[in-house]
């Protein structure tokens, strides 16, 4: 397995050592578990998208206020 030096604050490896007595295992292992989760974590979250809006005019296709031909377009829709 790589080795490499990491820099930690002080509360943070208080924490770990605290999981490394109370797991019975190393630093290293316990680090990587920790990382590999946050990881997982971190590509799991959905990217956000733009939202591209696109709108049009919506023109009437028939005056509602003449009744024939409203029947005509409703009989039309039914055929």
């Amino acid at each position: 397995m790589p080795r490499t030096t990491v820099d930690i604050d002080a509360p943070l490896l208080k924490e770990l050592k605290t999981l490394q007595k109370r797991e019975k295992r190393s630093l290293g292992q316990i680090m990587s578990q920790l990382l590999a989760e946050a990881l997982f974590q971190r590509r799991k979250t959905p990217r956000v998208s733009k939202l591209h809006w696109v709108s049009r005019s919506m023109k009437a296709r028939i005056d509602f206020s003449d009744k024939e031909a409203l029947y005509a377009l409703l009989d039309e829709n039914t055929k």
